[in-house]
């Protein structure tokens, strides 16, 4: 049985749960029966097994404005490694899973992640040539309408997208600004949509229709403001979604599906009339999406599954991540400068529509061509 190290979150996000699932299922299909080594990649320290997991799952709710975390995990990786206990260095197979990969503002870069050194330089790096390193479904994070140009033009930047796609046996991309940048630093790579995209058919879900419109709300649209709109564009964001939320729902069911606990509380706050979904079991949430008539949300795994599942989806957002659901047929995009604007007149749109389901060919094809290219790697 293959050992498989994945470079995941563990209990964080939701959509990093779609995209493991997603990447799992074709591994299993290339390889058979796996096991499964997932690695918090907030907290490289995870790597070295299940003591680690558990500190993990102790300080989670802890303040770390300092980013004591952090600190600790690169303190803690100076001591000495057990390959019995390391779950990089005692595997078989090391995947990057999904997330953007490639990204730079003002606040971090993708060159000072937190995963890359401990993980691929110190430990995939000492069994290079017997382990092979992948990275599938990656992806780009940058303000929207960036062409990449800022990244590509970081030396360090620059010099980390090279090292890691040269050193990958495979790499595949999930958005065509990713797939730019990294031409850029001189290598062809493969755009396919997002692993997650098999997630519902791995965990047998069946997508039905209990006649509610699925709605999911983020404050600036998305995880950050990478454009710096600022508060102005957030507050107007609010008050026309809400509206548009508190219309719809007055016709048609809806739920506000919540895929943390702070949008929970969100929810809670600014539209108690309106239903809500929160688990902490992240397969829920590939149940609820597949119950759902449509969607409005601002998630893009969230809109993702749906899409997979045959629902229509209205997805908006402010970075580049919406491109990661430009390929995916059935979702329309907007960014929130649009949305506050066009919101209205789409929604309607989507009532009255019965189109814009993913065809079964078009999941069949990217199953085919990932499993293409990672049979031709790891099977003997």
């Amino acid at each position: 049985m293959k050992r498989v190290c994945l470079i995941s979150t563990v209990n964080h996000n939701v959509g990093d749960d779609f995209v493991r699932t997603g990447i799992l299922s074709l591994l299993c299909e290339v390889l058979g029966e796996i096991e499964v080594r997932t690695m918090h990649k907030h907290f490289p320290a995870t790597v070295r097994g299940e003591f680690w997991h558990r500190l993990d799952a102790w300080t989670r709710g802890l303040p770390d404005r300092l980013s004591w975390r952090a600190r600790l995990s690169r303190l803690v990786d100076v001591l000495p490694m057990d390959p019995q206990m390391d779950l990089a260095l005692g595997s078989d197979l090391i995947v990057q899973s999904g997330a953007p990969v490639y990204w730079k503002n003002a606040h971090s870069k993708c060159a000072h992640n937190e995963w890359f050194g401990p993980v691929v330089k110190k430990r995939w790096k000492l069994r290079q040539g017997r382990v092979p390193l992948l990275n599938l479904g990656a992806g780009s994070c940058q303000a929207w309408g960036s062409d990449g140009a800022e990244v590509v033009a970081d030396v360090e930047c620059r010099a980390f997208i090279d090292e890691f796609t040269g050193w990958c046996a495979v790499t595949t991309v999930r958005d065509a600004l990713a797939q730019r940048m990294v031409s850029q630093c001189g290598h062809e790579v493969p755009l396919l949509p997002c692993p997650s995209i098999f997630a519902p058919g791995a965990m047998n879900v069946q997508p039905r229709d209990d006649g509610f419109v699925a709605l999911n709300y983020m404050p600036d649209g998305g995880h950050y403001d990478l454009a710096g709109h600022g508060a102005g564009l957030r507050q107007r964001w609010e008050e026309v979604f809400c509206e548009e939320a508190r219309q719809l729902a007055r016709r048609i069911p809806c739920q506000l599906i919540c895929h943390d606990r702070k949008e929970d509380e969100l929810a809670a706050r600014l539209l108690p009339e309106v239903p809500r979904f929160f688990s902490r079991n992240w397969q829920d949430y590939l149940d609820v999406y597949s119950r759902c008539r449509f969607a409005l949300v601002n998630r893009v795994h969230g809109a993702v599954v749906a899409a997979a599942m045959g629902k229509r989806v209205l997805l908006t957002g402010n970075d580049t991540r919406l491109l990661t659901a430009a390929e995916v047929p059935g979702i329309k995009i907007l960014t929130v400068s649009q949305a506050v604007d066009a919101l209205k007149e789409d929604l309607e749109e989507m009532v009255a529509s019965e189109s814009g389901a993913v065809p079964a060919s078009f999941l069949e094809t990217t199953r085919s061509s990932y499993l293409r290219l990672l049979s031709s790697t790891l099977r003997p």
